[in-house]
């Protein structure tokens, strides 16, 4: 038989390659290496990217602040209605109508007739005596004739339901007073009150107003003023 190589002892081991340590002292290939690098390079930049977008929000939200704040100035006040646009049609004078347009005879009718009552005053000291003032406009537009004659007018005063005077209850001789009026036109007529009472048909009366508020009420014809109010002291 050929001669065998020596044999091995039981106890003794196979050894590794030659020249190389153990396996765990084995450091990592440059490919480890690259991965890493381009692992923490996309890491940075996406946190580059987040900071850059937070800083873009923070930017516009400052900015839509700043825009809300200066409109604010500019917004319509709420209810305010838009100013009416006058009609071009009723902006002129108004035609005459059969109400406002002067009888046969050339009076004004009563609708084209103003009547106002005024005092000189309003308040009187003891012993002044107010001046009761009648104003009579022509409020129609044409021409026409108003009877501004004693047979018209009347002067009255009154406290609360009590009729303290009235020009008509002692007048004597009254007279018409035709005057023709232009539109527009205004005629006036004074009275002095001196403080007494009268009473229809020029019946005698005993006591006289005490000081407190009064109204004068002016009349001509058929038209009666507002209520002018004064006060006796």
């Amino acid at each position: 038989m050929a001669a065998n190589g020596p044999r091995r002892g039981a106890g003794q081991k196979t050894s590794g390659v030659s020249g190389r340590g153990p396996a765990s002292a084995r450091q990592p290939s440059k490919a480890v290496y690259r991965r890493r690098r381009i692992v923490l390079s996309l890491l940075l930049l996406a946190v580059l990217g987040a900071l850059v977008w937070a800083g873009v929000v923070v930017a516009a939200t400052l900015s839509g602040d700043r825009d809300a704040t200066a409109s604010e100035p500019f917004q319509t006040a709420p209810g305010s209605p838009p100013a009416p646009v006058p009609d071009a049609e009723s902006s002129g004078t108004p035609a005459p109508t059969g109400e406002s347009k002067p009888a046969e005879d050339g009076t004004c009718p009563s609708s084209a007739v103003r009547v106002e009552a005024a005092t000189d005053a309003a308040a009187y000291a003891a012993g002044a005596n107010p001046l009761l003032t009648l104003a009579v406009t022509n409020t129609g537009p044409e021409p026409c004739k108003i009877n501004g004659g004693t047979t018209q007018m009347e002067f009255i005063v009154t406290s609360g339901s009590d009729r303290i005077f009235s020009s008509a209850d002692c007048q004597d001789g009254a007279q018409d007073l035709l005057k023709e009026f232009e539109p527009g036109a205004t005629e006036k007529a004074n009275f002095t009150w001196e403080r007494l009472r009268s009473a229809p048909g020029c019946a005698a009366v005993a006591s006289n107003p005490n000081p407190g508020w009064y109204v004068f009420t002016a009349r001509l014809g058929e038209v009666t003023s507002e209520k002018a109010v004064f006060q006796l002291d």
